[in-house]
């Protein structure tokens, strides 16, 4: 009997591509042969070939903060990359593809529609992307991971890696847990200027009460470990990248970070306190991401607008492991930890297959 397959399509960020190779993993030890869609010069050219799954690149680019040139010539653009994917779909025959996110999104799902291929599509944020919002009126199937984003969409979280799934709960972490109150920071991949500027000198002030473990993104690094320097004699762990996120997580008390969408789901699955400080879109997509934990009691939001070190030195003074370990115990009742298996099922029911 012949593979299933499936094309993924995903690219251009972290919380496109990782919930996609969660989905590629899982369906690849149920026996399915899996390709991938994305771009050359984006985060999934990295890594994706890591896991020997075969990408396709296309050529395409967003249309945020593009140039007039950019702008003039992007139907043309964006019809050679539809006619891109078409070659790719007619030479491989996809049995279903599925559409995690980012600009590669909008060619290959019409292409896919045109070329009479089953399309799920799932949408992270609790705002819906232009590029989604037009291709759910297409696909076979919605998917999205908190409810209300899209018309007719299953709610099924957002997958997230198994070892994150596999970190203990809080019950388990905080037990006997002493010493300095221990808080991770993460501004994303490419870590957030804002934190590698203000966060050391929140240091200096919270001096011993804290241990801190900052991401600090590869462009701020030195930038960032020169500043704890200055302001701190305390040892502080500075990171250009956390490879092992999940033992940041196991790890920490409570959590700085923006809230993009895959954050948010991976917090809430770990179950972890935090302080979200939103990337100001001007759609509040990462806010509302955020909003249900805040309700909950498993958060606090600071927009960038009032953000402030005296602000969150404020908020830190505030907390204790006890209040720290409710917080996390709260954002571990929201965790969806069977998202992974849900997308999968409802690839299987789309495309027939058993």
């Amino acid at each position: 009997m012949n593979s299933k397959k499936i094309m993924i399509i995903a690219g251009g960020s972290g919380g496109h591509v990782f919930p996609g190779l969660a989905i590629a993993k899982h369906l690849i030890k149920k026996g399915w042969d899996v390709n991938w869609i994305g771009t050359r010069n984006k985060i999934e050219a990295e890594i994706i070939p890591k896991y020997n799954i075969k990408i396709h690149f296309i050529k395409i680019q967003g249309l945020r903060n593009a140039s007039l040139k950019n702008l003039i010539f992007s139907p043309i653009n964006i019809l050679n990359s539809y006619f891109q994917v078409r070659k790719i779909i007619k030479k491989w025959m996809p049995d279903i593809m599925l559409g995690m996110g980012g600009y590669v999104s909008g060619p290959s799902g019409i292409a896919a529609w045109s070329c009479k291929i089953p399309f799920v599509l799932h949408e992270q944020n609790k705002i819906a992307g232009i590029t989604n919002k037009l291709l759910s009126k297409i696909s076979t199937k919605n998917m999205q991971a908190f409810s209300g984003t899209l018309l007719n969409a299953e709610v099924v979280g957002n997958p997230v890696r198994e070892n994150i799934i596999n970190v203990p709960p809080p019950v388990e972490r905080f037990k006997n847990r002493k010493g300095p109150l221990r808080i991770l920071i993460i501004g994303g991949s490419q870590g957030a200027s804002i934190f590698n500027k203000t966060l050391p000198e929140i240091s200096f002030f919270l001096k011993e009460k804290v241990i801190i473990w900052h991401q600090s993104g590869n462009h701020d690094f030195q930038f960032t470990r020169k500043k704890y320097k200055k302001y701190s004699s305390y040892k502080h762990i500075i990171s250009a990248f956390i490879e092992n996120i999940e033992e940041a997580y196991a790890w920490a008390d409570i959590i700085i970070s923006r809230s993009g969408a895959l954050t948010v789901s991976e917090i809430t699955v770990v179950g972890l306190g935090a302080i979200f400080i939103p990337y100001p879109h001007k759609d509040k997509q990462q806010y509302l991401n955020a909003e249900d934990l805040k309700k909950n009691g498993a958060a606090k939001i600071i927009e960038q607008s009032t953000f402030s070190t005296k602000l969150v030195i404020k908020i830190l003074n505030s907390l204790n492991r006890e209040k720290l370990f409710l917080m996390a115990k709260k954002a571990y009742s929201l965790g969806m930890r069977n998202s992974t298996s849900k997308i999968s099922k409802i690839i299987h029911d789309v495309s027939g297959k058993i």
